[in-house]
């Protein structure tokens, strides 16, 4: 089986980025044919050494429109039968305008959209609304996590929508229990990642008003939020309980200082700092959110609020801190990890969608 994927990008090596470079070389070490087209950036080691294309289109507003004439090259010199897979919207817009006329379809390989996204990113919605267009419209669809997949179905009717989650590395053995805060020490909370809107980041930082003093919170990224959330801690009088530590390269050292990770994002659509936190045996506390509720406790062991508020969110965080996950429930979620994001699932359930996706309009069926 020949499959093509077009990527926005592959560096910086984390999130989708990574998963993506694993599913690349998952797919090939499973035989199929795989080759690649990444419009800017370069390469990670990971992919390296496959056939990948580099279209070195600077990141810059108009790198949608520049991406469609080299896309279309490389595109439509493809064998007719291999299946284009575009992962993302950033990547779907210009092979969709790439294909027009072509007598091609694509895949998309989706993992943006949910209904808190669409209303809070105003890019997103644009073009989640371009490539819903008749003409731009993908021939199926893989979504990363059902939340993602039910959002894609209501608004495509009519378009197969297959869910599959991303490859995960997951250790060897579950990982131990997290150390406890006494009852006289600090409670270490920790969020990690770019601090956005839809992180809700002023939640985390609101949920300290409702908790004990001992309650501290380290955060972890940069972003366009970064000044309005240092106000909101200044305004608040939380400076002395929390802690800006800017990008890290690496989260594992702050989860092995921490007794909880908090994510306040409602519209995580899979979620992979929460596994993060699985792997390192800290628990999380999080709002109840779509994709979220996925994860926990069923991959990922914690306690889930009851709605988004920081009140509800400070209950999870002193339920979840009040008890932690038992050996037991440390073990179960891994065993759950290490069976449905292993390379081996993900691959056989990719493999059942490409068999279904001839690269030309109107062969084949609609994925299972």
């Amino acid at each position: 089986m020949r499959v093509h994927f077009v990527l926005p990008q592959l560096l910086p090596y984390y999130g989708m980025e990574k998963a993506a470079a694993l599913l690349l070389r998952a797919l090939a070490d499973r035989g199929h044919e795989v080759s690649a087209s990444v419009v800017s950036g370069g390469l990670p080691p990971a992919v390296a050494d496959m056939a990948v294309e580099l279209l070195m289109v600077h990141r810059t507003r108009l790198r949608l429109g520049r991406t469609v004439r080299g896309l279309r090259r490389c595109l439509t010199s493809l064998p007719e039968d291999t299946v284009i897979v575009a992962c993302g919207l950033w990547a779907a817009a210009p092979v969709a305008a790439a294909l027009v006329g072509t007598g091609r379809s694509y895949v998309a390989w989706e993992h943006s959209v949910l209904p808190a996204r669409l209303r809070g990113d105003r890019r997103v919605a644009f073009l989640f609304r371009v490539v819903g267009m008749p003409l731009l419209r993908p021939r199926q669809v893989v979504a990363v996590s059902a939340g993602v997949g039910r959002t894609v179905a209501a608004r495509w009717p009519g378009v197969p929508t297959s869910v599959i989650a991303n490859i995960v590395e997951t250790a060897d053995v579950p990982p131990p229990p997290a150390r406890r805060a006494a009852a006289d020490e600090r409670v270490r909370l920790l969020t990690a990642g770019a601090f956005r809107a839809s992180r809700n980041y002023a939640c985390a930082i609101n949920a300290l008003r409702h908790l004990p003093d001992r309650f501290v919170l380290r955060m972890a990224g940069d972003g366009p939020q970064a000044a309005h959330l240092r106000a909101l801690v200044e305004r608040t009088g939380l400076a002395g309980r929390v802690e800006f530590v800017g990008r890290v390269p690496s989260v594992a050292p702050l989860l092995a200082e921490s007794h909880l990770l908090v994510n306040s994002s409602f519209a995580e659509t899979f979620g992979f700092g929460l596994v993060e936190a699985a792997e390192a045996g800290v628990p999380v506390a999080t709002v109840n959110a779509a994709a979220v509720d996925e994860m926990v406790p069923r991959y990922v062991p914690g306690t889930m609020a009851a709605d988004i508020s920081p009140r509800a969110l400070a209950r999870a965080i002193e339920e979840a801190t009040a008890r932690a996950p038992t050996e037991a429930e440390i073990t179960r979620a891994w065993r759950c990890r290490v069976r449905d994001f292993s390379p081996r699932t993900v691959t056989d359930l990719w493999g059942a969608v490409l068999r279904t996706a001839d690269g030309r309009v109107g062969v084949g069926r609609p994925a299972p």
